[in-house]
Formats: C-alpha cells, structure tokens, sequence
C-alpha cells in the first residue's frame, strides 16, 4: 500500500477533531442538530487552516443515512464515499481551473435534479475568488434562490475578491491561522500515535516555520521525518529548516549587548558556512528578544515554558528593557527590508551592524564598558528645556588645557524634567522672548499668550493688553490663570498678571511674526526678481511673481 501523507491521513472525519477553529465549529453544530440550515456557506481563511475540511464534514453531516445532525456516523456508504473523495452528490469544483461563464453554466444545468443517492445535492467550489465576472453573474439567481435539496459551500483564500452580491447571499466564516501551541499539541498526539521519537523542542520550531497552516506544519512534519530518520532532534530539525542554533542565536545577541561588532561579525561569517535561512535567522533573533522582554516583566510566566532559561537570564542582566525594545523594533523593520538587500547574508548583517549603530551608546566594547561602570548621575547628558545637549563635564585638565576650555558638571538629577529657564520680565522684549522660548506654553494658553502686548511692569505686576476683537475663546479666565502660572514658574516670583482690553503701542508675538514673515518674504521676492531667469521669464512670457504661503506641518 502506497504511502499515504500525515496532512491527508490524520485529516478530521469529525467536528470534534477540528483543531482552532471552535468559533465556526460551534455555529454549525447548533445549526445543523437546530435544523436551521442555510443554502449557501463561504469558508474564508489562509490556506491549510481547514476550509475544505470543515466544508466536507458539513457534507457529511446533511447526507450522512443515520440523519441530519452533528454528529455523523462516519460508519455509513455516505459517509465512507465523501471521506473516500467518491460520493456522487458532493460536487468538487476547483474554480481556479474553471473560471470561464461556460464551465459555470454547465455545472448549474444539473442543479434542478435531485440528488441520485443522498439527502442533498452538495456543491463545493473552491478558491471561488478565482471566477470571472461573468461566471459569478451566471451564478447569483441560482445562488440566491436554489432547489431544496442543493446547498452550496464555497472556500476562498482571498474574500475581498468576491462580489458584495454574492457575499449577501451566504453565511460567511472567518476561519484564523492557529497559533503555534496549537499546531505543535496536535503534531504531538500524531507523534505519539505514529511511534515517532522526538523533542518538544523539534516540534516548536516546526510549528513555528508552520506560520499558522497546520497542513503547512503536517508536510513539513512529513519531511522531518525522513529527514531524520524518524527520531525528531531540534539541532537535526533546525539544520534542515534552515534556522539558527541556540549557540549561535544566543552568542549573537551577547556580541549585540556587549557592542562587539567583531565578534557578530565573525559569528555572521561562521553562519555562511551552513545553510541558513536568513528570514528564519531573524525570526529567532525576534523570538529570543520578546521572549526576553516577556520575562523582565513577568519571569514567572517565561521561567515554566522557555528553553535554556540560564542564557535569558544572562542575556537579561546584559540588555536594559528600552534596548530590548529598541532592537526588536529594529529586527522588524530589518524584516521587511532583508528582499530588497543584494543577497540575504548582506541584509541579515546590515540589520545586525544596525542594532550596533543606532545605539545611544554605539561604539567599541570599551566605550560600553565605560558607560556601563560610570555613575548613573553622568551616564546621560542632561538636556536643557530646549531639547539641546550640554556637553558633559570635561576630563581633568592638563598643561594644554586652559581655564577657560574646563566645563563644569551639570548639577542634579538627570531624571528631573526639563523646566522653563528663569527669566526676568519688565520691557516688552523681554516679554516676546519668554513667549517665543517658553517650553510649558502650548494649546489654547499659547494662543491667548500671542495676541497679548506688554504694557508695564511694577513691582511682581505685570500689565498686558488684550485686543478689542479678541474672541470668546480669547476671554475665557482658565487662559489667564494658566500663563500667570506658567509666568510663576518661569521668573520664580508671585507675578500677579493684569489683562486691561485696547491697543497698546507695543506689538504681540503674533504681530512680531507676521512682521518677521513678511521681511523674510520681500527679501525673497528682491533676490528671486534679480534673478536672470526669473526676469526673463517675466518680459519674454509676461511671468507674474505669487507669494503662496506654505502649509504649516
């Protein structure tokens, strides 16, 4: 007897064998052994996650002898020849190789007929996307409106490529691509009835290459097998996969924690002997950095199920939360990436060097090293409320360095956040230029805060004037309030503000702006018309010079 292949052998007869898909599985029970049974299904899903397996159990379940209901026999003629692929009133139709209008007129010529040996005449069309325009006209009216005794069940990898008109005339299932737990318990219990040796972890990286299609995971499963003789080892599975190795996948991301660049490199050189698949190379390196993210919060969890525990909590001393964030989303990105690189080696290697590069701290180990010993008060630089860095303190200062060139160290904490920078308020300019720098003036206080001019200063008082025409948003007290505080802060007195309504002779800050665009924009149009080809342009063409203003971001 010829070989018969896993993904075919230990296809489900039943509902109850069905594996991740208990949403649609739990809708066609109550609705077959409920007899509220629709004429049309649509089974939608990535492939090998049981479309046609769902659609040839329903079939067994309308025609099996003993009766409609959930639960077919799988021990009567009907329910052997569908199993058997030989049941004379379950129609398979492969539309991929029958889209023309003429293929589907003569499927539905014999649609009037009963069935010859079962309860229902069953059509089962799959990958329906694939017809033509003209064959899913054909097919509506019957579609919408069959005998009795048809039921149609269509499966489609791709269902927004069906027409709006025939998805309104079936009952639609979303079938999901199962997850590799699910996968790898149900390749387990085939392992086990088989009489296979194997390791859990032979198994995992199998489901996880799987990427959702248990029929996927099955052929591959089928090919680990012979290629290891039937007895399942992770390093003989991982090598025919193409995947990393624990020691190198591990001695990848210390090279990376330590910024080593040599070492990766010469880790990257070792891989090009092997055959490694680069795209699964990165998988594993995202897999380890959420499996180490995982367990700086919440190590319980990652402690009962993960492989070589001891390397994730080394690797997790060596890389802070934010890098382990950072390289991940790094990988990511380098995923999408790696089929436009010249080869995968030089991709796989570019998304490596660039963990090393765009790190806060990118340098040689011993640079790291330093940063790593150093206090923590001086292993940042502290930034001003304008987001500029001052520069840390300089070394001790040697009979070439003067005086003047030594920088003091910053004092404080630099986890304290940024403030606004004291300043002194009594003329106007000194009024616009707290305005213009103030790093806590935004939203609606920022806009109030624009149309006010400085009248005077006396004592901690500070007189502004507001504009006759401001609006009602520009009365509203919460304004005033809010910038008297923000002018608190700033100048370290109890400044009392007072907002007196008329024009003032000095300008506000959205005056001294539109005053400052409009120098930049004359400037611009003297400089454009003294210009060659400008001017030429205007006496040869009759040019006129537009001021367009550009959009603001």
């Amino acid at each position: 007897m010829s070989y018969l292949v896993l993904a075919r052998k230990w296809r489900p007869r039943n509902f109850e064998e069905i594996v991740g898909q208990e949403h649609v599985v739990r809708t066609l029970k109550h609705a077959l052994d409920n007899e509220r049974l629709h004429h049309a299904y649509l089974f939608a899903g990535t492939r090998g996650v049981g479309k046609t397996t769902l659609a040839r159990i329903l079939a067994k379940a309308l025609n099996c002898e003993s009766g409609v209901s959930s639960t077919p026999c799988n021990e009567c003629n009907a329910c052997n020849e569908i199993d058997e692929g030989r049941f004379i009133d379950l129609i398979e139709v492969d539309a991929a190789s029958r889209t023309k209008v003429e293929d589907t007129r003569a499927l539905l010529d014999n649609v009037p007929y009963r069935a010859t040996s079962g309860r229902f005449k069953v059509y089962l069309i799959d990958e329906i996307h694939m017809l033509s325009g003209h064959s899913f006209n054909a097919l509506l009216k019957t579609l919408e409106e069959p005998p009795e005794h048809v039921k149609f069940l269509m499966a489609t990898t791709d269902p927004q490529k069906l027409p709006v008109t025939v998805l309104s005339r079936c009952i639609q299932f979303n079938l999901r691509a199962m997850d590799s737990n699910e996968i790898s318990t149900q390749m387990t219990k085939i392992l086990q009835q088989e009489k296979i040796e194997f390791t859990d972890d032979a198994v995992n990286s199998i489901a996880r290459q799987s990427r959702g299609s248990m029929r996927d995971g099955l052929s591959i499963l089928d090919q680990a097998i012979s290629y290891t003789h039937g007895n399942l080892k992770a390093a003989s599975v991982r090598e025919m996969l193409g995947m990393l190795s624990q020691d190198f996948l591990f001695d990848l991301l210390t090279a990376i924690a330590n910024q080593d660049p040599d070492k990766m490199l010469e880790i990257t050189a070792r891989m090009s002997e092997q055959s490694i698949n680069y795209e699964s190379a990165l998988d594993d390196i995202l897999l380890k950095l959420h499996e180490l993210s995982l367990f700086k919060f919440t190590p319980q969890i990652v402690t009962e199920r993960a492989d070589n525990i001891n390397e994730i909590k080394q690797l997790e001393s060596q890389l802070s939360k934010e890098e382990t964030q950072l390289y991940y989303q790094i990988g990511l990105l380098g995923k999408r990436d790696l089929p436009l690189a010249p080869n995968p080696q030089t991709g796989f290697e570019m998304v490596l060097m660039r963990m090393l590069a765009f790190h806060p701290d990118s340098g040689s180990p011993k640079h790291r090293k330093s940063r790593q010993q150093s206090p923590p008060a001086q292993s940042k630089a502290p930034v001003t409320s304008h987001g500029s860095v001052i520069a840390p303190s300089a070394p001790p200062a040697t009979e070439s360095t003067t005086k003047s060139e030594a920088i003091p160290p910053e004092s404080g904490s630099q986890n304290d956040p940024p403030a606004t920078p004291s300043k002194d308020i009594q003329t106007s300019d000194d009024w616009l230029d707290f305005l213009a720098n103030a790093s806590n003036l935004n939203g609606p206080t920022k806009l109030y805060a624009q149309n006010l001019s400085f009248k005077s200063r006396s004592g901690n008082t500070i007189i502004v004037n507001a504009p006759d025409t401001s609006s009602v948003a520009m009365d509203r007290p919460e304004n005033r309030t809010n910038l008297e505080a923000i002018l608190r802060e700033s100048t370290k007195e109890s400044i009392e503000l007072i907002v007196e309504k008329g024009a003032s002779e000095n300008e506000t800050l959205k005056q001294k702006q539109e005053r400052e665009h409009s120098n930049r924009v004359s400037e611009a149009r003297q400089i454009i018309v003294g210009e060659e080809l400008p001017m030429l342009l205007m006496e040869e063409f009759g040019a006129k010079l537009e001021e367009v203003t550009p959009k603001q971001e």
